[in-house]
């Protein structure tokens, strides 16, 4: 009992700052897209609204872990969201396309800051026994606060200035658990080894386009299914919910299974199977309860094809390249998220279920391509030789911090090869010296 109130005691104040943000950045998603339909604007001047979001969020990810390392975890945190609740009072007063844009790109930069932080606070903080435990309470914490967070939606009036107070206040409430935190917080160092775009691309190009049709998916769900279910008479807080909710519950026997068989068959089957329910939410749309079930499955089947693409890039490389690839992985996901919003909304100028028409095409695009390369690329990973699957929100990158413990595990790991080996040699040298010492006495008697 006393071991797991250790591990956890460092844990809570970044999981319960994680869980404001949480609150205030994913419904304010939701909800920046039924006020500005609301204001009358068309779904093409909401879609580009939300791409600059992710556009914003790219150059965060990027850019966030410079600050980092200059001023630390604590101070940097309380930068970025003090930053981001003033973009979100700014918009509550002047509610202006253009405006919006550059706060959404603000307040982009901000949240991937935010989140970078979280994440390399925990996974720095945490050591080779604990990362899996640490990972799943941060994942329970993540998409259990982005599911509920929902429910917000369906409790305020969309129409005044409350929704724009509330996610600012959320927002700046989550400064005051990592500003009381009493426990040290990790160093921040370490290098990392480095690899071209163009190597992990040849390493692996089914990854590549995983990632970027995993943005162009779930940027789209995020930024116009609310509208959708508007449209429909559906409670928007219901369906966004049960849709996280699959994309949470069915994350992990599906990362198991990928652990088991060719990770490009489950990323195969997961894609073409993401388009059943997207086809089927064209024509039953009418029968609430069959559309929660069918956004249940495609959030499960969407939600899962980032990790897995992940999983998949990093079996192709050593250890010690792992956070290089996930950070290029990450990028080419937040492009997707940026052209996701901005297609989808020509779909929906047309109908507004085409919406699902969109996320089918771009699932069906991602199975031709997994075809394609399975049959030119025809080797597989061996099993013995697959690293294990991480169920890695698509919300933002890992902090790059994880790179310090997977180096400093290698260099431990090499350290203590190199030193058997030596041992073995010196061993090796002294039979030998042995060997010849008795030889030349036999001679020498002889």
């Amino acid at each position: 009992m006393n071991q797991k109130f250790k591990l956890l005691n460092p844990l809570i104040a970044p999981l319960l700052s994680l869980g404001f943000v949480v609150f205030s950045s994913t419904p304010f998603l939701t909800f920046i897209s039924l006020k500005l339909q609301i204001e009358g604007f068309t779904e093409t001047i909401i879609g580009i609204v939300q791409s600059s979001f992710y556009l914003g969020f790219l150059v965060g990810s990027l850019k966030a872990e410079k600050i980092i390392v200059r001023v630390g975890y604590i101070r940097s945190f309380v930068c970025f969201s003090a930053i981001f609740g003033a973009t979100v009072l700014i918009q509550g007063m002047y509610i202006n396309p253009i405006l919006w844009i550059v706060m959404r790109i603000i307040a982009g930069v901000s949240i991937a800051g935010l989140y970078v932080i979280i994440e390399s606070w925990l996974l720095t903080g945490s050591s080779v026994k604990t990362r899996g435990r640490i990972l799943s309470l941060y994942m329970i914490a993540l998409y259990g606060s982005q599911s509920f967070s929902q429910m917000l939606i369906q409790v305020i009036n969309l129409e005044t200035i409350v929704p724009f107070l509330l996610f600012g206040i959320m927002c700046f409430l989550s400064i005051i658990p990592v500003s009381i935190n009493y426990s040290k917080t990790p160093e921040i160092s370490s290098e990392i080894m480095k690899k071209s775009f163009k190597e992990i691309y040849k390493a692996s190009p089914l990854s590549f386009w995983g990632a970027l049709v995993s943005g162009i998916i779930l940027s789209a769900i995020y930024s116009f299914l609310p509208i959708f279910a508007q449209s429909k008479g559906i409670p928007v807080s219901y369906l966004m919910m049960i849709t996280i909710a699959g994309g949470f519950l069915l994350q992990w026997p599906i990362g198991l299974i990928s652990d088991i068989l060719d990770r490009r068959k489950v990323l195969i089957a997961t894609s073409c199977l993401a388009i059943v329910p997207a086809l089927l939410m064209i024509f039953f749309s009418y029968n609430t309860l069959l559309a929660y079930f069918l956004c249940f499955l495609l959030g499960g089947f969407s939600f899962v094809i980032y990790p897995i693409s992940i999983s998949q890039a990093c079996d192709r490389f050593d250890a010690i390249y792992i956070p290089v690839v996930v950070g290029i992985m990450a990028m080419t996901y937040g492009i997707g998220a940026i052209v996701g919003p901005f297609v989808a909304s020509l779909f929906m100028e047309w109908n507004v279920a085409a919406l699902f028409l969109f996320i089918a095409a771009a699932a069906l695009s991602l199975t031709l391509l997994g075809i394609y390369f399975r049959l030119k690329y025809p080797k597989i990973t061996p099993k013995e030789e697959k690293s294990e699957f991480m169920p890695i929100s698509a919300s933002a990158p890992i902090g790059t911090d994880i790179a310090s413990k997977t180096i400093e595990l290698n260099k431990e790991l090499h350290e203590s090869e190199h030193l058997e080996n030596n041992n073995n040699t010196e061993e090796t040298t002294t039979d030998t010296s042995n060997t010849a010492d008795e030889n030349n006495e036999k001679l020498n008697s002889k």
